[in-house]
């Protein structure tokens, strides 16, 4: 690892020392272990009943479809062609959103407004799976004997609220077989039968769903955000600015005010996938989640995932998630386009794995056919550890915005490891705030929010999230070292989400 000394420069950085750990491979190897493979992914496969899929198209010598034409050397946008098999990957997990009319209505008849002013008050719950794993994104199930805890010598058990003998570790439940990523679920309306003497369950404060966040004007540029701390006690707390507001972690709070369908596509490698499935834990309102990372042979045959949420006209609330498999070779449709017919609002997320500039730019044409709204992306990070920035892979982005007037995108940067950090934080700065679209795009380096309380799991893990692990057999350890709130991740996606918030508006 480099030698702290001359890669850290302050006491907030000394306290994610570890993290300097990370290199091209950014696993460890319990953790990749702890996932099953493409060949086992394919044994969970579901039929997706909504869509018919189109017959498959063999890419050209050479290529695949997830791939543009472009690369890293690229100094000139080209247009970008949208011409692509419509073929769905063999290795696809889907769990269709079902009959939503078997779920309560969290709003009457076909008044949506109500739904927006009282979003505060309702809570998702996951689908019923009869204990049979249905409901469950296989790499995210528990394995089926004795489940351990902790990273090392450091173990965060507890049997905190338990009325059973649970044992939760970091705050996830260790049982076998346990779910730790339910593929789908429904908000209920709280408190339940209307009454007036109680108050729905507590949502963590991290996502600012009723706290005092609200009140102030909603913050317009990264700098006017970063200017505050973070407000509460232990691991319940969030990141409030001195003179705006942070957008609260709710799918009716990001959908109020947009048109039918909002989508956000991100890219990059796993410090995106640990803040997209921070996002959907905290779109649920889930307390303590786990990261299931994803093992070397996926990642080469390439991974997308996907996040739906929808305000039927029924009045019912209902999620869903997918994953994709060997993407590079049968690029999936990870979205069905939203009914709008048949619903007020839909929210969709993906992301793809893609950790340099030369696969995103192979890849960023998806963002663009799935009628993205927001981009997020990272900057090659410790993937790319001597180029600073790639002239292709920003002039390609800056087409996308070109393209689409109402595109914003974000960046968000690990800035550790072994890449050329001061030249890029630079590079980066001078990009998003003096050049071209200045006023659509974010910059924000994942050091700059990092809470006052934790940071165990950073340095022994070098993610924010808690993850799965292998002791004896796969996803039979919880890979904790401290609560996983992840409070990074979470107060970083607001951030971003606030800054770029324009897109959605109608």
């Amino acid at each position: 690892y480099p030698d702290p000394a001359t890669t850290m420069s302050s006491a907030a950085d000394v306290e994610l020392v570890g993290l300097v750990g990370e290199t091209g491979d950014d696993e460890s190897d319990d953790d990749d272990d702890a996932t099953p493979r493409n060949d086992e992914i394919s044994n969970h496969h579901h039929d997706r009943g909504d869509i018919a899929a189109a017959p498959k198209k063999a890419p050209g010598p050479g290529s695949s479809p997830f791939r543009s034409g472009y690369s890293s050397s690229d100094v000139v946008y080209a247009p970008l062609v949208l011409i692509l098999s419509l073929a769905f990957g063999i290795f696809e997990l889907s769990v269709l959103f079902g009959d939503h009319s078997n779920h309560s209505p969290i709003i009457e008849g076909d008044d949506e407004s109500a739904a927006f002013l009282s979003f505060a008050n309702t809570r998702w719950r996951p689908n019923d799976d009869d204990g049979d794993g249905s409901n469950c994104l296989p790499r995210f199930r528990l394995a089926s004997s004795t489940i351990h805890c902790g990273v090392g010598d450091t173990i965060p058990l507890t049997t905190t609220g338990s009325t059973t003998g649970v044992q939760y570790c970091g705050g996830v439940r260790m049982e076998s077989n346990h779910c730790v990523l339910p593929l789908g679920g429904a908000w209920s309306a709280q408190p339940a039968g209307g009454s007036t003497n109680s108050t729905p369950p507590r949502l963590p404060r991290r996502f600012g769903v009723g706290t005092a966040n609200d009140t102030s004007p909603r913050c317009g540029a990264m700098e006017e955000l970063l200017d505050g701390s973070y407000e509460g006690t232990d691991f319940d707390m969030e990141w409030i600015p001195k003179s705006c507001s942070v957008v609260p972690l709710s799918p009716l709070a990001w959908t109020r005010d947009a048109k039918c369908q909002s989508t956000i596509t991100m890219l990059g490698d796993s410090h995106i996938r640990n803040l997209f499935t921070a996002t959907v834990n905290g779109l649920r309102g889930v307390e303590f989640f786990a990261e299931a990372h994803a093992d070397d042979a996926g990642k080469t045959g390439g991974i997308a995932e996907s996040y739906e949420w929808r305000l039927w006209k029924n009045g019912t609330a209902t999620d869903r998630i997918n994953v994709f498999g060997n993407v590079k070779t049968d690029e999936p449709d990870v979205f069905n386009d939203c009914p709008c017919d048949e619903v007020h609002r839909c929210l969709r997320i993906a992301f793809v794995w893609a950790p340099t500039f030369d696969e995103q730019l192979g890849v960023m044409h998806v963002a663009m056919r799935w009628k993205s709204d927001v981009v997020i992306v990272e900057p090659g990070n410790a993937y790319e550890g001597s180029l600073v920035l790639s002239s292709g892979w920003t002039g390609v982005l800056d087409g996308m915005l070109r393209e689409n007037a109402n595109l914003r995108l974000g960046v968000l940067h690990f800035s550790w490891g072994h890449q050329p950090i001061g030249e890029r934080e630079a590079a980066l700065a001078s990009w998003t705030t003096n050049e071209t679209f200045a006023d659509r795009k974010a910059y924000l380096k994942q050091r700059e929010m990092t809470p006052p309380v934790g940071g165990l799991q950073g340095r022994k893990t070098f993610h924010f999230a808690c993850g799965l692990g292998k002791v004896d057999v796969e996803n039979d350890n919880v890979n904790a070292a401290e609560p996983c709130t992840d409070l990074t991740d979470t107060a970083q996606m607001r951030a971003l989400i606030t800054v770029l918030f324009d897109a959605f508006e109608g």
